[in-house]
C-alpha cells in the first residue's frame, strides 16, 4: 500500500524519496475519513501531523489487509494490494525531482547529525544514490508508467493545488516543512565535479529522459 490510499476521495499517494512526500501525505492525511489508509511516519513527523490536524496512521495493518501496508511502496505492491480495478479506477500520483539534486538533497538528511560530511565524490559513487534512482519503481511497472499523474518538485505547489482542484477535496493543500532543515543554502551544482555528475546522469539516465531534466 501506498503512503495514502483515500476510499472517500477515491485516489492513491505513492510517497517517493526525498521529493516533499511526507509534507504531501501530512497535507493528504487532513482530509481523509475513517475508512481510508494512512501508514506510519517517523515520530518526529508525527507530531507535525498532529500539530496539523492530520488523521493517525490507520487501517494499513494486516489485518483487515492481507498485508501490512508500509512507506515507499512500490506501484506493482500497491496495485497487487488494492486490487487492478482499485488501482485503475482511483486517481493514482506520485513526485519526482531533478536527480542531480535530489542526490545533493539525500546527501545532507543522510549525514545532517555528523559533525564533518563524507566527501561528495565518494558519496556519489556508494549504492544510495542507486536506491535513490528506484523512485521510478512507485510509479512504473516493468518500465512502464502506470500512475495518472507524476507531480515535479520543481512545481509542487501549482501541481499539488492542480491534485486538490481535480480531486474537489476541500481546503488547500498546505504543506508543512517537514524534513526541511537539514540542507544548507547553496544550489545543488556547486557541488558536482565533471565525474560526479555523470554518474548521476548515468543511474538515472531513464528518470533525466522521462521528465526531461537538465543539470
Amino acid at each position: 500500500m501506498p503512503v495514502i490510499a483515500s476510499h472517500q476521495h477515491r485516489f492513491i499517494f505513492l510517497k517517493t524519496r526525498k521529493t516533499a512526500g511526507t509534507s504531501v501525505e501530512i497535507a493528504l492525511s487532513k482530509v481523509c475519513g475513517p475508512d481510508d489508509i494512512i501508514t506510519e511516519i517517523s515520530p518526529e513527523d508525527e507530531a507535525l501531523r498532529q500539530a496539523a490536524g492530520g488523521r493517525a496512521p490507520q487501517n494499513f495493518q494486516s489485518p483487515p489487509l492481507s498485508r501490512k501496508a508500509y512507506n515507499h511502496m512500490g506501484a506493482k505492491a500497491t496495485r497487487d494490494l488494492v486490487g487492478a480495478q482499485t488501482f485503475d479506477d482511483y486517481f493514482t500520483f506520485a513526485i519526482e525531482r531533478n536527480p542531480w539534486d535530489a542526490v545533493v538533497s539525500l546527501y545532507f538528511w543522510k549525514y545532517k547529525d555528523r559533525d564533518e560530511l563524507p566527501d561528495f565524490e565518494a558519496y556519489v559513487q556508494e549504492i544510495w544514490i542507486e536506491q535513490l534512482a528506484n523512485n521510478r519503481r512507485l510509479y512504473r511497472i516493468r518500465g512502464q508508467m502506470v500512475l495518472d499523474r507524476v507531480l515535479l518538485y520543481e512545481n509542487l505547489d501549482t501541481e499539488l493545488q492542480d491534485v486538490w482542484d481535480h480531486l474537489g477535496l476541500p481546503g488547500r493543500p498546505d504543506l508543512p516543512r517537514a524534513k526541511g532543515n537539514a540542507r544548507p543554502a547553496g544550489h545543488y551544482r556547486e557541488l558536482y565535479t565533471p565525474a560526479s555528475k555523470q554518474r548521476v546522469a548515468e543511474v538515472f539516465a531513464d528518470t533525466i529522459e522521462a521528465f526531461g531534466y537538465e543539470f
